[in-house]
């Protein structure tokens, strides 16, 4: 079985083109995900390419009987450390340029776990791959590197083992391969975060390249005859990798066998292979190729910073400035640093430079993380301004995701009567913290609830955000949400949104299509048919025999954004404003009179029960923007803290509790809905 094999690591062009392609989409992603929402199966791409590269030179040594596990380690030294020494020290100092204490605190843990690789286990116990938080994390990408080098701990002790007893490779790949699908098949549902980051549920991927390594090595000319086909076939399924998988997707799961099995026929085709000769191996994918690894390293602290620094979603320009400097920072990265290293004759030397550096690194993190090291930043009493940046939670801790018509949503379960259903954009998901607050506090007295909610997508059925490429899973998910909202098992529906938002006099961002019509915001005929299609959802809804409670939009504005509550920037030192006015109320209802006229009036004709967050955060038409200890309630201009949330949204509690029998839905909640409001601020 093991037969000695000529040119068995001759280089190949096209793997270089891989590489291009899994880094651009990768980057795609991370800079634009509602655009190019599938670029994130790069990664998978990776894995595989490198459980192929690595398995060919271990099973070459182990052939040729010159196998040592210390130089199959020094060799990954060589290739990781330099690029990544390089990265990790310029995000520190960058980091204590510019970064808040909370910050700067957090980047010195996550620096710790990069430098021991196990950045994914760390981050599995934070977050998600898709939340809110992930793009203020620099060092979120070294998560790929954890699996990766989790995996080498293992691997070429098990592939010493296999040609030391003679055991069939195939056979051992073939139990690992079925052991960590399993896992990650089983796992992806109700556990999606650990099926992402756990090694356990990856190590599949970087198998399943160590197989085609196998084969390439022994059956190379087998499966070059049909090399066309395989490169063809592999490239249809990265296209539909890269166009079916999205946030939506339970992935990794059966998902993840699109990219990995587009790679590995990409890979099996040989150099020769029709795309892998015509396009692979072409000029400009072969050199991006090759500064891949340092790009993949660059790409994300420069874009994470863009958007801490930024304080919002940075500007197209913006993200496109950065991802240029990737691109001349990776080379530089390579050409001065990793080519010079791999060219030393003493290999001893920089290998122990290397290990020690990283050593540093880990210590420099922990005395970051620790305090023991302070950020150069001087806020002058900004700091809870600053830290109410991007503090957002949804999906919180306690709601789980479930799939319905295709989409994801959320759910928490209780034990007690009925199922309520909350249906809007963000300004509804902001309202997550206090649902599961009540749901977990008292669950035999509230309803299970189920989010079925999108950032930015109006709840109106026929209405389109736009640009549409910005926001593709609008139309379905709103469809989902209310088929979901009239189904039998649910009792309860909550609409919100910032509707004063769409249906101002500004609005060109929403187009009505429906039956060949088509009409754009803010033309009034176009605001009219959205008015009427929410109009009869509720009314469906309410014929459905549900309890529908109509949610206006809380108070908004620029007063309430803590980036307007502080001068200066964080590149020189930041001072808080002499005072933070209050919100006027009174003011704000009478710019939005006419969304709010039509809106309440949908409601009274379709007997759904209108809540005003107004009359319970405001009093005497003023409403706080700051808490007593001064800092900022909201962490935008329209949404609201998660601990503001949890302490002021009490007015959504009885749309979780199941009404007396016999009671009207128009008269058995409204004395509930207009108890006294808790103390502003």
């Amino acid at each position: 079985m093991h037969t000695a094999h000529a040119g068995a690591l001759a280089y190949r062009p096209d793997i270089d083109g891989m590489r291009a392609l899994a880094v651009i989409a990768v980057i795609l992603f991370h800079a634009w995900p509602t655009w190019f929402a599938g670029g994130f199966v790069g990664v998978d791409i990776f894995f595989v390419i490198s459980g192929f590269l690595i398995t060919s030179i271990l099973i070459s040594q182990l052939e040729k009987g010159k196998f040592s596990i210390a130089d199959f380690y020094v060799r990954r030294i060589r290739r990781i450390f330099p690029a990544l020494t390089v990265v990790m020290l310029a995000t520190l100092a960058f980091g204590w340029v510019v970064l808040l204490r909370g910050e700067f605190q957090q980047i010195g843990k996550h620096a710790v776990a990069g430098t021991t690789f196990v950045s994914n286990l760390v981050l599995w116990n934070e977050a998600g791959y898709f939340d809110n938080d992930g793009i203020t994390k620099p060092f979120l990408h070294l998560w790929s590197l954890g699996v990766e080098e989790q995996f080498y701990i293992l691997w070429p002790l098990i592939l010493w083992l296999v040609f030391s007893r003679k055991l069939r490779f195939l056979w051992v790949a073939g139990v690992i391969f079925v052991i960590s699908m399993s896992a990650n098949v089983l796992l992806v549902s109700d556990h999606p975060v650990a099926a992402f980051f756990s090694p356990l549920t990856r190590f599949w991927e970087l198998m399943a390249g160590g197989v085609v390594a196998w084969l390439n090595l022994h059956q190379a000319q087998r499966f070059e005859r049909h090399g066309t086909a395989l490169s063809l076939g592999g490239a249809l399924l990265l296209g539909l990798a890269f166009w079916l998988t999205n946030a939506q997707s339970l992935f990794p799961g059966w998902w993840a066998m699109l990219p990995v099995g587009g790679a590995c026929m990409l890979i099996l085709a040989g150099k020769n292979g029709l795309l892998n000769r015509l396009l692979l191996s072409r000029r400009l994918p072969v050199a991006i190729g090759l500064i891949s690894y340092p790009l993949y390293l660059w790409h994300w602290p420069l874009l994470s910073y863009g958007h801490i620094i930024y304080g919002q979603k940075p500007p197209t320009l913006l993200k496109l400035a950065l991802i240029g400097a990737g691109f001349v920072l990776a080379w530089l990265t390579w050409r001065l640093v990793e080519i010079p290293l791999r060219e030393r004759r003493d290999r001893n030397r920089v290998t122990w430079s290397l290990g020690l550096g990283m050593v540093a690194i880990a210590v420099l993190g922990l005395t970051i993380s620790t305090s023991l090291l302070r950020e150069r930043i001087d806020t002058h009493g900004a700091e809870s301004y600053l830290a109410a940046l991007n503090d957002s939670q949804f999906p919180g801790p306690t709601l789980a995701p479930m799939r319905y018509e295709g989409v994801v949503f959320q759910k928490a379960l209780s034990r007690g009567p009925g199922l309520t259903v909350f249906l809007g954009d963000s300004v509804m998901q902001q309202y997550g913290p206090r649902i599961e607050h009540a749901v977990a506090s008292d669950p035999a007295r509230f309803s299970s609830v189920i989010f079925a909610t999108a950032g930015g997508c109006p709840p109106i059925e026929n209405t389109v955000r736009l640009p549409q490429i910005r926001f593709p899973l609008c139309p379905k998910t709103v469809r989902a949400a209310y088929a979901l909202a009239n189904s039998a098992q649910v009792d309860t529906v909550v609409v919100g949104a910032a509707w004063y938002g769409y249906f101002n006099a500004g609005q060109r961002e929403l187009l009505f299509e429906k039956g060949g019509v088509s009409k754009a915001f803010p033309a009034p005929d176009a605001q009219e048919l959205a008015y009427a299609s929410l109009h009869d959802s509720l009314a469906t809804l309410r014929k459905n025999g549900k309890r529908v409670f109509l949610v206006l939009q809380p108070p908004a504005g620029a007063a309430f954004d803590p980036q307007s509550m502080y001068t200066g920037s964080r590149f020189g030192s930041i001072a808080p404003l002499p005072k933070v006015p209050a919100f006027d109320l009174a003011d704000y209802r009478q710019r939005n009179a006419a969304p709010l006229a039509r809106l309440t009036a949908i409601a009274a004709d379709t007997g759904a029960i209108v809540i005003e967050p107004a009359q319970f955060m405001c009093k005497d038409n003023l409403c706080p923007v700051l808490d007593d200890s001064g800092a900022p309630l909201y962490t935008d201009t329209i949404h609201m803290r998660p601990a503001y949330s949890r302490r002021a949204a009490s007015f959504l509690d009885p749309t979780m509790l199941r009404a007396p029998a016999g009671a009207s839905a128009a008269t058995r909640t409204q004395p509930t809905a207009q108890a006294s409001p808790p103390p502003a601020g």
